[in-house]
């Protein structure tokens, strides 16, 4: 009784559009009439013969490539730079933790202002270093790269408070006896700090990806795919195909295809990471 109301919620709201959407892949579906026919592997079919779906599926790569092992990297060495009794620490984490309560899209305009090409603070730094504007968002082979830096200052603070709560609960007399047998900072960090966060590393991987796969806001306020569809990443794809070009069933195929890599990264990591937590 007292789990029914959450058993609704996940049936109505989860399991109900996952099942629709399965069998809305082998559709084709006009959203205006309501008129459904089946097309079995079609959609499919043309999904995996588009070049867009191809770009699509190399840019996800790039950004997810970019945001999660860079992000978690740079999120570490802060929260481990931080768990040194440093002055001000609650300032500092304080700090690089206020980009996490922002709204995407409110990143996303912020970002625009920094990068903007005329009156951008960014430029304006260059031009005064006598280094001449970037066109950051309009060119092609920088425009995910920066999109990327954005998530980056998003989720980072997010990360640091993970791994700093991991390092918190480390007992000081593991470092305590790893300094006896006389091993280095490094020694120490390698037998004893990482081991002891492979469950906080675990979660920030898996909730990463997650996020990393299913990020949209930023690139739609900021690129809207572009240019010449170098920030067009899986979801964006989704997004454009349903809602552009009005192919409910082509993105319900794409939807599928990201549904079944979330679920692939959450099995490995509840097999995977989770026996090697259980062996640390």
């Amino acid at each position: 009784m007292y789990l029914f109301p959450a058993l609704v919620f996940l049936v109505v709201f989860i399991l109900v559009p996952v099942v629709f959407l399965f069998v809305l892949s082998f559709c084709d579906w006009d959203m205006i009439s309501g008129s459904s026919s089946f097309v079995g592997f079609s959609n499919y079919v043309s999904m995996f013969k588009s070049g867009e779906f191809h770009n699509a599926v190399k840019n996800t790569v790039i950004y997810v490539l970019g945001v999660v092992p860079v992000g978690m990297a740079i999120s570490l060495l802060i929260a481990v730079i931080l768990d040194q009794k440093l002055r001000l620490v609650p300032f500092y984490r304080t700090s690089i933790f206020l980009p996490v309560i922002l709204s995407l899209a409110a990143t996303g305009i912020i970002w625009l202002w920094i990068y903007d090409y005329e009156n951008g603070i960014l430029n304006h730094l260059l031009k005064n270093c006598g280094i001449g504007r970037v066109d950051w968002l309009g060119k092609p082979e920088l425009a995910l790269y920066s999109v990327i830096l954005v998530t980056l200052w998003k989720r980072i603070g997010y990360n640091m408070v993970i791994f700093f709560a991991g390092l918190q609960v480390i007992p000081d007399e593991l470092y305590e006896a790893a300094k006896i047998d006389g091993a280095g900072k490094l020694a120490q960090f390698k037998y004893v700090t990482w081991p002891n966060l492979l469950p906080a590393t675990s979660f920030v991987l898996v909730i990463n990806l997650i996020f990393a796969f299913r990020d949209f806001a930023q690139i739609y306020v900021m690129t809207r795919g572009g240019p010449m569809g170098q920030t067009t990443t899986l979801v964006y794809y989704i997004y454009e195909t349903a809602f552009g070009e009005f192919d409910m069933g082509g993105a319900a195929a794409a939807s599928m295809i990201l549904f079944a890599v979330v679920l692939l990264l959450t099995y490995i990591k509840i097999n995977f990471l989770s026996s090697e937590e259980a062996k640390a």
